[in-house]
């Protein structure tokens, strides 16, 4: 388990907490009370605190509660997202983890369906994107290339990192040294949409330990291996089961559709810039949320800032596989047995616009890296 501090509305250790949850058939409101010795922590983004239910209550043995850490949203210099009204993500909903609003004291917070629950075993894969950084900057956008996608700069900014950390410098080191310190995953393997290949990113995603490719057991826990399953067969199970859904093509389709619209990363910063200097109130950003801006020039600038904060979303989510011996619906026969199985998407929400920064602030060290690894013999 992650050692978090909680948040100071769970400080106490008996403190009640309030639940109310209005279910959706005859809107019944239900209020429940809970010690804080019924959840545990299970886990933490830059945005939210995942707590897991693990009273006797049988209604919530299988659910998870997101909680938002404290921001303000109205401040574009800081977290304003822009929701995405212009993209019709109609094909990809119904893999969307499902939420429903819940009330805990006066925090808003979320209840969802905890897809680690009863499992055999689960992976969560980060396909990311094969598009290239999207900057006026990289020159080379050549795709049939892999070391001109960000993925693979960004894996050797991780072997940077981690070079440092043995006070060793990548600019000074041979391809021998660096190869096997990053990924061999090649995201364009994973949505060329044929067995073989997804087989094949699965099992590069595995040889290099990183967040692209987490397993857990049926205790809810992250680990390294599945003891009924090696990892070609896990690899051969999401191969075969992925691939029935359309996930992986709904998102090849959307990555296709951005590449067409040469966006670069330079005009989401400069409309972010001016957005930022027009000094709107929040009423004003509310309607830019909304979509019911009627300053065209305003709406051309939110424009921009979807399209970035949709390739961030898109390039960043996880898919979610959940393995079960027991269920109904879709399942994998593995010898004798039967595995229901179950395909999610989380992690799809829009990202803060000031992420901007991070992302231009990475741009020419990410092509010093490659120029110099295109360099070594």
């Amino acid at each position: 388990m992650l050692s978090i501090q909680k948040p100071q509305y769970f400080q106490k250790q008996n403190q009640l907490l309030m639940v109310s949850q209005t279910y959706q058939k005859g809107l019944i409101d239900l209020q429940l009370n809970y010690k804080m010795d019924q959840f545990k922590i299970l886990g933490q983004g830059a945005e939210n605190i995942v707590y897991q239910y693990i009273g006797e209550d049988p209604n919530f043995k299988d659910k998870i509660i997101r909680i938002g850490k404290p921001r303000d949203i109205c401040e574009i210099s800081k977290n304003l997202i822009i929701l995405l009204n212009d993209t019709d993500w109609t094909p990809l909903k119904k893999y969307f983890l499902k939420k429903q609003p819940y009330q805990i004291g006066d925090q808003q917070c979320q209840i969802m369906d905890n897809l680690f629950y009863n499992v055999v075993f689960a992976v969560e894969i980060k396909p990311k994107t094969f598009l290239p950084i999207l900057s006026k900057k990289q020159e080379n956008k050549d795709l049939s290339d892999p070391k001109n996608q960000r993925f693979f700069m960004v894996s050797l900014l991780k072997a940077q990192k981690k070079l440092q950390k043995t006070d060793k410098n990548i600019y000074q080191c041979t391809k021998k040294e660096i190869d096997p310190i990053i990924s061999k995953y090649d995201p364009r393997k994973f949505y060329n949409c044929k067995i073989e290949n997804l087989f094949d990113s699965i099992i590069d995603l595995s040889e290099v330990p990183d967040s692209n490719l987490k397993l857990f057991n049926n205790q809810q826990q992250r680990v390294q291996s599945i003891p009924e399953f090696n990892i070609e067969d896990i690899a051969s199970i999401i191969s075969e089961t992925l691939l029935l859904e359309d996930i992986i093509q709904q998102l090849k389709g959307f990555f296709h559709m951005i590449q067409q619209m040469n966006f670069t990363i330079e005009e989401a910063f400069d409309a972010y810039e001016q957005l930022k200097q027009r000094n709107l109130t929040n009423n004003q950003y509310q309607e830019i949320v909304e979509g019911k801006c009627q300053d065209p020039e305003i709406s051309k600038l939110a424009f921009k800032l979807l399209t970035f904060s949709s390739i961030q979303a898109l390039s960043d989510l996880s898919i979610i596989g959940s393995f079960r011996k027991e269920g109904q619906g879709k399942f994998v026969e593995i010898g004798n047995q039967k595995l229901f199985y179950q395909y999610s998407i989380i992690d799809c929400d829009l990202k803060p616009l000031n992420k901007i920064y991070d992302y231009m602030s990475t741009i020419d060290e990410l092509i010093k890296l490659r120029d110099y690894y295109n360099s070594l013999q």
